[in-house]
């Protein structure tokens, strides 16, 4: 079989754009126009087919297309005749070169929206599949695709009566192309911009610490090689005394493929070293990866950290490496799938500015794959909102703060509003550094989705997204989830609090669980979060939900921020997330009598394991987190009303007697424990106890750390010293208890 061709095609090689061809027909159809392409011009290069038909021997699952990251083919092949992954498309169309081509197999763009996408599944929880999930997405990618330039679309029904048309591939007027095809990305010298960036690693490697560089780009620029060409120029071969000085570059990204292109380009520059583990090695001197959670754990010595693909590493995790590594370059993607660059430029230029004030920022602007105004970096930008913009700050720093109240979005109208649609993104975007195009789709398709904005006069303030959640009845299934044999897709609150909470009923009931919030950055500090809460609050009691949540990585920010929504902690992760490299935490606000009874019934259910959890498998929590946990707790506002008065006499008598000195740490132990669980919290809320101390109390009396780790933690001179600073902690809550009492 063979196809038409474009003129728009043929002419676009030669700046070395990569442009699209659209093949719309049936699956037979499809599959037989995309062999004839590759047969035409798929011979000189690697051709990537992506899809979940065995349509090539080498065909690669739509699940493998994310994996494919730093490869690099001369043709590319996606069958959204097997779903459309919006994270696998943008990740696997980085790896074509310039002047190349992408061909897309889709059904008939007429019927397409309305046929259920295998990959659409994703985003729909149990029982529902992909049927279930909304077009809105897909009917959106075909208005792009139709709009955009350097699109080519070639359906089943061009040609007399329906047929393909016998003119060969790629051809204008009979006339075959040679395409002067441009060489492999490795075998090209550095380009300007990234000269200017190896040698800006190489001063910062050798000048003054303390003074982390951070270099930023679009996908295709070199940022990678150019931290691999720096790397390979550090530890080559010197001459002189410094030869003999052993060298450690560390480099960590959010996973070890992140970081496949940096090692590829070192390997190749760096002559006589070999591959060593999870690295490279020549003597004394390495380049070695190593994950996120386990450099901070382990603080292995380095000259040299490089962070690839930062946007896609949880902020409190990068400020720790910030403040373990004297010498840090962090190197991230602005528009990328493993994360958002632009939310990491903008939180995390705070927390450089205050530990680093002398970093220096660097901005890769030319492509090295493709030609600059690239159609197809523009198409992916456009179809999957890599480039969505918030509203301007001046604009809405004018606006009298009163004005921003929540209302829900009609998903219909958003999915055709560009403009809204990109304002809600955007600010997802800046606001979780986890953001990414599946999130897109959810967005617009997912059931039990719902959306809710703080808008005035077109501009968007605020932004929340919940998913129902819940409402399981089978005995059964109950059953299964509590024992961990089942997990429904789609319901991360009951599954966590029945499997990992021990509440067998969690399930029954229903939940609207806050997938995102989001204030753009202007209106920070403002209440507008909250208001969002409360907006999302008065919809659920309207529509038979019995409790809202959350589930995040646990900071004493986040917890402080969703313990004023109303918001109390049920459940604790006992490891670190994967994703947050933070503990979990689940937090429940009331909504039905039903919600509220669960609601007591789970929160003295985690009260009562603290005791056990924070000095066994929650002793190494950060203790500013063990003490927002604490604080956060109902019991921590008030003595249990069944205290007996002998009892809370006597442990008045012994706090007294550790705050005068008479009484020893570990004497006062088990009082100091019972007052930390009882007043913490309006301690700390009204002002008697700073966050510092809070943490300083549970890390001795929760989380039982003995002093000498309690010095070192907290930074004391010494025993003495540590033990004099519990003892003016606990007085002032002692006064602040005698304050409530009268």
């Amino acid at each position: 079989m063979a196809i038409p061709a474009s003129r728009s095609l043929v002419e676009a090689r030669a700046p070395r754009h990569r442009l699209t061809l659209v093949l719309s027909g049936d699956p037979d159809w499809t599959a037989a126009a995309a062999r004839a392409v590759v047969a035409a011009v798929g011979r000189e290069s690697p051709v990537f087919w992506i899809s979940d038909r065995p349509l090539d021997p080498g065909v690669r699952p739509l699940a493998a297309a994310t994996r494919l990251l730093g490869g690099e083919c001369g043709l590319l092949i996606y069958d959204a005749w097997s779903g459309f992954d919006p994270d696998g498309f943008g990740a696997v169309t980085g790896t074509l070169r310039g002047g190349r081509l992408l061909v897309l197999l889709t059904p008939p763009f007429d019927g397409w929206p309305s046929l259920p996408d295998p990959q659409a599944g994703r985003i729909a929880p149990w029982p529902l599949g992909a049927d279930a999930a909304g077009c809105r997405f897909i009917a959106r990618l075909v208005r792009v695709l139709s709009r955009q330039s350097g699109v080519v679309i070639r359906t089943q029904r061009d040609g007399a009566a329906g047929s393909v048309t016998d003119s060969p591939f790629p051809c204008v007027n009979d006339t075959a192309i040679n395409i002067p095809w441009p060489a492999a990305d490795l075998a090209r010298p550095a380009t300007p911009d990234q000269q200017q960036a190896i040698e800006a690693i190489l001063r910062h490697a050798r000048g003054r610490p303390r003074r982390p560089l951070v270099l930023t780009a679009h996908r295709g620029r070199g940022k990678s090689a150019a931290l691999g060409l720096a790397a390979a120029q550090l530890l080559a071969p010197e001459t002189g005394a410094a030869a003999a000085r052993p060298y450690r570059i560390l480099v960590t990204a959010p996973n070890r493929a992140s970081c496949d292109a940096l090692f590829r380009h070192a390997a190749l520059a760096w002559s006589g070293s070999r591959p060593d583990g999870s690295g490279l090695r020549a003597g004394d001197r390495a380049i070695v990866f190593m994950a996120p959670d386990a450099c901070r754990e382990a603080h292995p010595d380095a000259d040299l950290l490089l962070v690839d693909e930062a946007a896609g590493i949880p902020a409190p995790l990068l400020t720790a490496l910030l403040e373990q590594y004297s010498r840090v370059v962090f190197a991230t993607t602005v528009h990328g799938y493993e994360g958002t660059g632009r939310g990491f430029d903008l939180r995390f230029r705070e927390t450089l500015d205050r530990l680093t004030p002398q970093w220096r920022g660097l901005t890769l602007e030319s492509p090295i794959r493709w030609a600059a105004d690239d159609p197809l970096e523009s198409l992916v930008f456009r179809a999957l909102l890599l480039d969505a913009a918030t509203a301007g700050t001046a604009d809405l720093e004018s606006i009298d703060p009163a004005v921003w109240q929540p209302e829900r979005l009609n998903r219909d109208a958003l999915a055709v509003d560009d403009a809204l649609l990109g304002q809600v993104f955007g600010l997802l975007v800046l606001a979780h550094y986890q953001t990414r195009p599946l999130d897109l789709r959810l967005l617009l398709d997912g059931p039990g989705v719902r959306v809710l904005v703080l808008r005035h006069q077109g501009l968007v303030a605020g932004t929340l997204i919940a998913v129902a959640e819940g409402g399981m009845t089978d005995p059964d299934l109950l059953q299964a989830v509590y024992d961990g044999r089942r997990r429904p897709r789609g319901h991360l609150l009951p599954q966590t609090l029945s499997a990992h909470g021990g509440l067998l009923e969690a399930p029954r009931l229903r939940y609207l669980r806050v997938v995102r919030i989001a204030v753009h950055p202007a209106l920070a500090r403002r209440g507008l979060g909250r208001r969002l809460l409360r907006g999302l609050y008065r919809a659920a009691r309207g529509e038979g939900i019995d409790l809202v949540g959350t589930s995040f990585g646990a900071t004493p920010g986040l917890i402080g921020f969703w313990s004023a929504g109303g918001y109390r902690p049920v459940q604790i992760g006992l490891s670190r997330n994967a994703a947050s490299a933070e503990h979990a935490l689940v937090m429940l606000r009331r909504v039905s009598r039903s919600g509220a009874a669960f609601l007591g019934a789970a929160g003295r259910r985690l009260e009562a394991r603290l005791p056990v959890l924070l000095p066994g498998p929650l002793r190494r929590l950060d203790p500013a987190v063990a003490a927002a946990v604490i604080a956060a707790t109902p019991s921590s506002d008030r003595p249990p009303r069944s205290a007996d008065p002998n009892q809370q006499s006597e442990q008045q008598s012994e706090l007294q007697s550790f705050t005068a000195g008479h009484r020893t740490l570990e004497a006062a132990l088990p009082a100091l424990a019972a007052a930390t669980g009882q007043w913490l919290g309006s301690a700390l809320r009204c002002g008697h106890v700073t966050a510092d101390e809070a943490a300083l109390l549970a890390a001795a009396t929760a989380q039982l750390r003995p002093v000498g780790e309690l010095v070192e933690l907290f930074q004391a001179s010494g025993r003495a010293a540590l033990i004099e600073r519990l003892r003016g902690v606990v007085g002032r809550m002692l006064d602040h208890r005698a304050d409530r009492e009268t």
